[in-house]
């Protein structure tokens, strides 16, 4: 998930609790980041905005995959699965054979990666907030995905790995979620993530206009340093951390440029017309972290 350009769901702003989500240091406002909050200690950097779980539903319609956030998320099905079948490999290489039994992933939306782990897993299941999204999960691809909080959702087994990709960002407590992904793992089991680097050079470079940088669907920043505190903070030991690229398809970025950014929807419809927005690229700025975490 990444760049928000709208949305239906009113938020309000409030003054964040003091305590930092990572290390427990003291929040300030960011000097660097309007309307974001700075851990004094850690670094850690969180939206001043507080969302109900109704608020959140209502950011995460169908109008978020066809058209507020994405061109159309199911059109682009074999550009974000080919990105999936990626981290589907790079995830195998730090799970061996006896524990490929059962998956779970969080914020699963549609089931594209689910479709494709089931391949290599005993069993899949995948929760995510958007009831569209889940809908098109069970119904089109016949997958276990169901449309529910994940901190009130029971677990039907014990998982042996938990993905969150481009997830945790999006949470209003991650810590909580990564505290109920520790106590549900046995021993040695995995958790593994993808989000944004705040301590990036692009994000640097790019400061308040990096692509990364959009509450009300982005409520957290991490780097290297603050998710190694989150997860120790829960008995999760990292065990890689690097970063990843991304497959992107050229008709979603000129959408996303030229509609959502400019307002220029009949210069879309030019090029679109012309074929020329038929393709995808990869692309690395080094500013996506892939993180992989074992329960000791």
């Amino acid at each position: 998930m990444n760049i928000h350009h709208g949305g239906n769901c009113p938020v309000r702003s409030v003054t964040m609790k003091s305590e930092c989500l990572a290390c427990g240091g003291r929040l300030r406002p960011s000097g660097r980041y309007v309307g974001l909050s700075r851990c004094e200690a850690c670094s850690f950097t969180t939206a001043d905005l507080a969302l109900s779980e109704e608020q959140l539903r209502q950011l995460y319609t169908a109008h978020y995959f066809a058209g507020d956030e994405y061109r159309d998320y199911v059109a682009d099905r074999p550009v974000i699965e080919k990105q999936f079948r990626v981290r589907l490999r790079r995830l195998l290489k730090f799970v061996p054979a006896e524990r490929r039994r059962n998956l779970f992933e969080i914020g699963c939306a549609h089931g594209f990666f689910l479709a494709l782990a089931q391949e290599a897993f005993d069993a899949v299941e995948g929760i995510d907030i958007s009831a569209d999204a889940t809908e098109y999960g069970r119904e089109v691809l016949g997958l276990n995905t169901q449309n529910a909080e994940f901190l009130s959702y029971p677990f039907t087994s014990v998982p042996d790995v938990v993905s969150m990709w481009d997830t945790i960002e999006h949470l209003s407590r991650p810590d909580l979620y990564i505290g109920k992904i520790a106590e549900a793992l046995a021993p040695g089991g995995i958790l593994a993530l993808t989000t944004a680097d705040l301590e990036s050079w692009a994000a640097k470079i790019r400061g308040n206009k990096w692509r990364q940088i959009h509450p009300p669907t982005h409520l957290h920043y991490f780097s290297r340093r603050t998710l190694h505190m989150l997860l120790g903070r829960f008995g999760l030991e990292v065990v890689y951390m690097g970063t990843e690229g991304m497959y992107r398809s050229v008709d979603t970025m000129a959408y996303i440029i030229l509609c959502l950014k400019s307002n220029r929807h009949n210069l879309y419809a030019r090029l679109k017309n012309t074929g020329l927005l038929n393709w995808d690229l990869y692309l690395n700025l080094g500013d996506i972290l892939f993180v992989v975490a074992k329960k000791a």
